[in-house]
């Protein structure tokens, strides 16, 4: 039996975990992400998830990974719904209290509103 090939795919999906979720859609970089009120002028278009992590790569993954990629998550979804500015309503950051050798963050979950403002 040859093991190499599904020994190859399981290094190469536990090394994908090690980085911050890329943006899928290189204009969605200008969706502003902020706690911030919209403008008066903003219209909302919808609701928005980011997520990022699990607990089986969280220990090859920097917090501020898995953060900025949930945020790379939320943005291509508000840009999909031709958004350019969301409201941050929840931010959650699940963090491994099980076992005390690891520590840390281990998921990181972003909820917003996202709005289409003409004034931006």
């Amino acid at each position: 039996m040859n093991f190499k090939p599904p020994l190859i795919l399981l290094a190469l999906s536990s090394i994908s975990g090690c980085t911050a979720a890329p943006l899928q859609k290189p204009a969605a970089s200008n969706v502003l992400v902020t706690r911030n009120t919209p403008a008066d002028d903003c219209r909302f278009v919808g609701e928005v998830l980011g997520s990022q992590g699990n607990f089986w790569t969280a220990e090859f993954t920097s917090d501020e990974d898995l953060i900025a990629g949930a945020r790379n998550r939320m943005r291509d979804r508000a840009y999909d719904l031709g958004a350019n500015f969301v409201q941050i309503e929840l931010e959650n950051q699940s963090h491994n209290t099980a076992d005390h050798s690891t520590g840390g963050v281990y998921s990181s979950v972003i909820l917003g509103n996202a709005y289409a403002c003409p004034s931006l």
